[in-house]
């Protein structure tokens, strides 16, 4: 690796440095250079436009510099598929609030340990910093030290620019500043980590099947579901967060990806919320059909069409009034008003179950919210999802990004004058996300809206 390969990353500065010192480095970068589709929004309506003007350059440099050879300085053992060194030692004397062992992952996916060993005799910190697979090689670890700065673990190594702090949940949460990465993690005991190693371990949401009363084909449909349950004995207000498209439609793999955001729940589960991402028909491991406006050629994709799109959005919010219903049985939920977000097509969907039963619900938080592309698509298809919050006559918070190659801030605007219309009040919020075109990415970029959320998950307390 040139010094001209590893000045492009900060990432990959400290991989090279740390592979010519001889730690154990595979020679890919820890986290991956770009965004992984299983994210579930990255592609949310037009995959082959962000592919080529963000993805792309990204995977080029990650794999320009990539090394081939792998130095092992110690035995290392796997948990699921990422690799720790063996003889690890927690210091229970003198340590910082910091130590142990966190399990969880980077953007909602790759899997990430971080072990906080003990401080040393000159007050730094020993860290062990590892990754599971990414998008360009397996996984990896090094050892590191670190300082705490007021309540934040910092890496002595300027080049390595990750930073972590406990929320009020007592997870960790950890912020690459120099770009849109954030990990989650959760403490956990060495012992019966290494005792069943498995991927199990770096699920921060229980994973559950829903049991509808949906049904097709004559067998009933279970909606798979990620459920993030606050601490305390229950039950808990809802919050139940929608995810988008697949992107064009185009490709049935994508069907799989599994939607969650950790930040997002841990963000609400703050705040007292048991958050529930359900994954809708034929998604994400859910029954059944997935039949959100198709083309009337499928492989084509979805419809632009409103005849064909939406009757598609009908579908969605069916489902997503039958995972309420699922999750309204459980003891842990409260009978009591219901938190509806989303993102993308998701963010409509929110606003659709909100209108379909206003006076169960407690608010709206609307992430990047369309059904259809501002272009093309036939142009009454946004307006038309838009209205349908009405009977809602609460705040709907919208946090749109601007540089969206989606939707324009302008077209977004004219979309949710549509909600202020029928009788709900819009609160608008547009950030902007670093980079180009990455305005429908803005929900992965926690630190441009958590004030603002937090902010408003206070307001709507009393409605809950």
């Amino acid at each position: 690796m040139t010094k001209r390969m590893a000045a492009r990353s900060p990432y990959l500065r400290v991989l090279a440095r740390r592979q010519m010192s001889g730690s154990m480095l595979s020679g890919k970068a820890l986290i991956a250079s770009g965004r992984n589709l299983c994210c579930n929004v990255s592609m949310q309506d037009q995959p082959g436009i962000i592919w080529k003007l963000v993805m792309g350059p990204l995977f080029a440099v990650a794999t320009a510099i990539s090394v081939a050879s792998q130095v092992r300085a110690e035995n290392t053992i796997l948990i699921g598929d990422v690799p720790l060194p063996s003889g690890i030692e927690i210091n229970e004397e003198g340590n910082s609030l910091f130590a142990g062992v966190w399990v969880g992952r980077w953007d909602s996916w790759r899997h990430h340990v971080l072990v906080v060993e003990g401080v040393d005799e000159s007050g730094l910190i020993d860290v062990i910093y590892s990754v599971g697979r990414g998008q360009q090689g397996g996984g990896n670890w090094f050892r590191a030290k670190a300082r705490q700065e007021n309540e934040t673990l910092v890496f002595t190594d300027d080049g390595f620019a990750a930073r972590y702090t406990i929320s009020d949940t007592g997870r960790l949460r950890g912020i690459y500043p120099t770009e849109d990465r954030f990990a989650v993690l959760e403490r956990q005991d060495l012992s019966a980590v290494l005792a069943t190693p498995t991927d199990d371990w770096f699920q921060l949401g229980l994973r559950q099947s829903l049991m509808t009363d949906l049904v097709e084909g004559g067998e009933t449909i279970e909606l798979a579901a990620a459920l993030y349950v606050p601490d305390g004995d229950g039950p808990f207000p809802l919050a139940l967060i929608h995810h988008g498209s697949t992107g064009s439609g185009k490709n049935p793999r994508d069907f799989e990806w599994f939607f969650t955001n950790d930040w997002f729940a841990d963000v609400l589960n703050a705040h007292g919320w048991i958050v529930a991402f359900p994954q809708r028909r034929g998604r994400g491991g859910s029954d059944g059909l997935y039949d959100e406006g198709f083309s009337e050629d499928r492989p084509q994709g979805y419809s632009t069409e409103a005849r064909l799109s939406l009757p598609g959005a009908d579908r969605a919010l069916i489902d997503a009034n039958a995972a309420l219903a699922a999750l309204r049985e459980r003891p842990d939920v409260s009978d009591g008003a219901v938190l509806f977000s989303g993102v993308s097509r998701g963010g409509v969907v929110a606003l659709m179950q909100a209108g379909d039963q206003p006076e169960n619900t407690a608010g709206v938080i609307n992430f990047v919210g369309g059904w259809m592309t501002e272009s093309p698509g036939d142009p009454e298809i946004n307006p038309t999802v838009f209205r349908r919050v009405e009977g809602f006559e609460g705040v709907v918070l919208s946090i749109y990004g601007e540089d969206d190659p989606l939707y324009s801030i302008d077209y977004s605007r004219s979309n949710l004058a549509q909600i202020e219309e029928v009788g709900a009040e819009s609160e608008f919020h547009v950030v902007s996300v670093p980079g180009f075109n990455r305005g429908h990415w803005v929900m992965w970029w926690p630190l441009l809206w958590e004030e603002v959320v937090s902010d408003y998950l206070q307001r709507i307390e009393s409605r809950r």
